[in-house]
């Protein structure tokens, strides 16, 4: 190693030894205060680690509960009290989320139309999109089964406004131009019907449109 080389590595070498001479020298004068800290880090990293383990079987114990109440409303669908314990036990769980969708679709499938709505509402915002998408199809369609078309129509309009691409889209317009039908707004569901028959010409929901139109028209 030559001498120009030797002095060139002797101010890193300064640099270095003076940072850990100042490292050493702060410990020592806060001790404490270093320990607090180090003992602060630490508490952290074990609660993160009980925090997720908790949160996992959380979500373990939910899903179960979920498919417990399932199984027993198969058995016996005038019983929803398993699928209410479930929220109940597991508030804002996906678990939850899901049982109050299936006792939307129960209550539905039953003809109770305005407690449907009040199971599928509280999901309306929900952070699953489809989970969300369907509850909202569902509840849009609730309203129209309550006559509540104005209602129907409101939320079938949002959706597709904020959902350009979703797979529930024909759905949604199909949803949307029956309540527009329902609601004698003619001319409305004429437009909405058209929409469907050109984007959807090949679908249930083009072929229906198509029928709906020549209704219309006549």
């Amino acid at each position: 190693m030559t001498n120009k080389q030797v002095a060139a590595q002797q101010p890193e070498k300064d640099v270095l030894l003076s940072f850990l001479s100042s490292t050493v020298t702060y410990v020592k004068a806060h001790k404490k205060s270093v320990i607090t800290i180090v003992v602060i880090l630490v508490l952290a990293a074990v609660l993160g680690y009980a925090y997720d383990a908790h949160v996992k079987s959380v979500q373990e114990r939910s899903w179960a509960a979920y498919y417990k109440a399932q199984l027993a409303v198969m058995s016996d669908p005038t019983t929803l009290t398993q699928l209410d314990s479930v929220a109940v036990q597991f508030p804002n769980t996906n678990a939850a989320q899901y049982a109050q969708l299936l006792k939307g679709d129960l209550l539905y499938a039953q003809e109770n139309y305005a407690q449907a709505a009040d199971a599928y509402e509280p999901l309306l915002n929900a952070k699953n999109e489809t989970l969300r998408t369907v509850a909202t199809l569902s509840f849009a369609a609730t309203k129209q089964a309550t006559q509540d078309y104005d209602r129907s129509i409101r939320e079938m309009t949002k959706f597709i406004e904020k959902n350009s691409k979703s797979f529930a889209l024909p759905q949604a317009y199909f949803t949307l131009a029956m309540s527009q039908e329902l609601a004698g707004k003619k001319q409305e569901a004429i437009e909405t019907y058209k929409q469907i028959l050109a984007d959807y010409t090949k679908t249930y929901f083009g072929a229906v449109a198509k029928d709906r139109l020549a209704v219309l028209n006549k």
